[in-house]
């Protein structure tokens, strides 16, 4: 199964429009531009890397990267700031919860963090209730769009037309951590990551099969049987270690798949391009430090073409 198979296995889309009083936001709220963010768990708090292109020119952006201390990247600047506007942020924590709910990405404008997100649509009255009650006040939340999703490889396209992505792809040795997991060998399915915010160690996945699993597997939660959509939740640590450091590291991660290969399971992950060094330096220092082999398998600009073997 590749992943162009599962395209659009969930196949609803929302576009949610959250408030943000932050001091950051509020120093930026004029700015007409899109800057992505990556929301992520660290320490049981929520935190926002904020990214701002490095060839901007005025004056008023100099000092706003110089106040709140942005880290220098290759071709950005990042702001990395704790997000204390919890309950306005609370819809996106109970949206990543539900089941089959991914986030694709995110980015900030006049005040507001726009996040991207896909479900099954076994799941739209629950995203429904969801909104209503978090949506009632247009100036904290508002839905942008709610409808049938263009697909992965679309929205991977309109990711791609704002900034450079690439593919990193390893390959990681079965051992004896990765039981649930390990149980699916043999099957044809692919596991999608879900976003980072959660507070536990590790991974919930959205499983996608080519037909219903019978098996009686721990953990393993049907979203849309007859469409070979399943939840679970794995711990692999050494994948948490990657995730941990690339969080550090203020590192943005688009998609993070997961399938079966062989006797190992083959990870490949979309992220922006200027990340991609870092990144698979990350994979191998971790994989030398905890003792774990690991296979590197491709590195590569996205293109369409990646679709016809990821």
């Amino acid at each position: 199964m590749l992943i162009r198979d599962i395209d659009r296995k969930l196949d609803m889309r929302l576009i949610l429009k959250v408030k943000q009083t932050t001091e950051l936001f509020g120093a930026i709220a004029d700015m007409k531009v899109r800057l992505p963010v990556f929301i992520y768990m660290q320490n049981f708090q929520t935190w926002m890397a904020t990214y701002f292109p490095k060839d901007v020119r005025d004056q008023k952006t100099h000092v706003i990267l110089g106040r709140f201390k942005a880290v220098e990247r290759s071709d950005s600047y990042v702001v990395n700031t704790r997000i204390n506007n919890v309950r306005e942020m609370e819809v996106i924590t109970k949206l990543s919860t539900l089941p089959s709910f991914m986030i694709d990405g995110s980015d900030m404008s006049e005040g507001y963090v726009n996040v991207y997100g896909r479900f099954h649509s076994s799941q739209l009255e629950n995203v429904s209730e969801l909104l209503s009650e978090h949506t009632s006040d247009p100036d904290s939340a508002r839905i942008e769009f709610l409808g049938p999703t263009p697909g992965i490889m679309r929205i991977m396209d309109m990711i791609n037309s704002s900034y450079p992505l690439s593919l990193v792809s390893f390959v990681l040795p079965v051992d004896g951590e990765l039981n649930p997991i390990s149980k699916l060998f043999g099957r044809d399915i692919i596991a999608a990551a879900k976003s980072g915010m959660r507070k536990g160690g590790g991974f919930t996945v959205v499983l996608y099969s080519n037909g219903e699993i019978q098996d009686k597997i721990p953990g393993l939660t049907p979203i849309a049987a007859k469409d070979g959509v399943y939840e679970l939740y794995v711990e692999l640590p050494f994948l948490s270690m990657i995730r941990e450091e690339a969080n550090k590291a203020h590192i943005m991660r688009f998609r993070f798949f997961i399938k079966p290969f062989r006797n190992a399971l083959e990870v490949h992950v979309l992220l922006p391009s200027s990340s991609v060094l870092e990144y698979y330096s990350i994979i191998l220092d971790v994989a030398r430090k905890s003792g774990h082999k690991v296979s590197i398998k491709y590195v590569m600009p996205y293109s369409q073409d990646i679709w016809n073997y990821v």
